[in-house]
């Protein structure tokens, strides 16, 4: 979301540019094109083991945004995928210009907004990678009045990070026209179907709904999502029956796009996880931590964390070229 609190600050207070190569040129087109294995740390944007945050949100309160980014990014070796509202475009993408490996710029639009196509080309002609994060829809997010967006995002082949699950409240004492039903897991099934050349991410992978989610990251290719949000606080003691969720690991299923295995022998179920953090910049670093803390209970091998820390979503945003 826009909102410059964070989901879990809301909660605790509450109580250079191109067009993105489609996933099934990646992974569809030659299933070998696209082998975790052959991911090496060298290989990461910037230098080795470089984290790749999907879940970045402009900070508009925020008058040094881009320049606290860029600290954070130098100490983290962090590249942040900016979600960035339409107004404050040109802003992120002339900082993205200037530092290409730390900045990546993706388009916050409203779905329901009557010029909603005229942004996203707009967003597309100038350079934008893809779109996120779309949320408080007033229809779900399978309803064909959105396919117009769809439709542009698959032409472009782009990344669209999509909300889903529980959400907050942002007014207490007023009527609100939002619903998390809306943003259901169940809903990307549709849109990574109908439109087969968007990477359709998911934030906090359904919270509460991660079976679905799962499910359906298996049976597409082109599904994935993050861990951001409350999941990694409220499960902290029992992250390991994530392993019961992503439990196809190592097993004969029948979707073959993650067949490859790493070079540990292993095909894990949670390379479909991408790293997003969804929190202000001096909360990115304790999120990194929740996700080792993942690992470490559901046994995660070496090669899938790195994939998940980073080395998909380089791959995907073609970062993989040693910037």
């Amino acid at each position: 979301m826009s909102n410059p609190v964070s989901r879990r600050k809301f909660l605790g207070h509450a109580g250079a540019a191109a067009t993105l190569p489609s996933w099934s040129t990646l992974f569809r087109g030659n299933l070998q094109n696209f082998d975790p294995s052959s991911t090496r740390p060298s290989e990461s944007p910037g230098t080795p083991d470089r984290i790749v945050d999907m879940h970045v949100h402009f900070d508009e309160k925020n008058p040094n945004f881009i320049s606290d980014l860029l600290r954070l990014s130098d100490r983290l070796n962090l590249t942040a995928c900016v979600l960035t509202p339409f107004a404050n475009r040109k802003t992120v993408l002339d900082a993205a210009k200037q530092h290409p490996a730390q900045i990546i710029p993706f388009g916050f639009v409203d779905l329901d907004a009557p010029d909603v196509v005229k942004q996203v080309e707009e967003l597309h002609a100038m350079g934008y990678r893809g779109l996120g994060e779309m949320e408080f829809v007033k229809k779900p997010y399978n309803d064909p009045s959105y396919f117009p967006v769809y439709e542009l995002a698959n032409r472009y082949g782009w990344i669209v990070l999509f909300h889903t699950g529980i959400v907050l409240r942002r007014k207490f004492d007023e009527p609100e026209d939002v619903a998390s039903g809306r943003m259901r897991p169940i809903y990307l099934e549709e849109i990574a179907r109908r439109f087969p050349k968007i990477t359709v991410l998911g934030a906090h992978c359904g919270n509460p709904e991660y079976e679905w989610a799962a499910e359906i990251a298996r049976w597409n290719p082109n599904v994935f999502f993050d861990l951001s949000g409350s999941t990694l606080t409220k499960m902290q003691a029992r992250l390991a029956d994530f392993q019961k969720i992503f439990w196809w690991s190592n097993t004969e299923w029948q979707s073959p796009e993650w067949k490859v295995k790493t070079p540990d022998g292993d095909t894990s179920a949670f390379i479909k996880i991408v790293f997003g953090s969804d929190n202000g910049l001096d909360g990115i670093a304790p999120v990194i931590k929740q996700y080792h803390a993942l690992f470490d209970a559901c046994g995660v091998p070496e090669h899938a964390r790195k994939m998940i820390m980073g080395g998909t979503l380089s791959r995907m945003l073609g970062l993989s070229d040693g910037r």
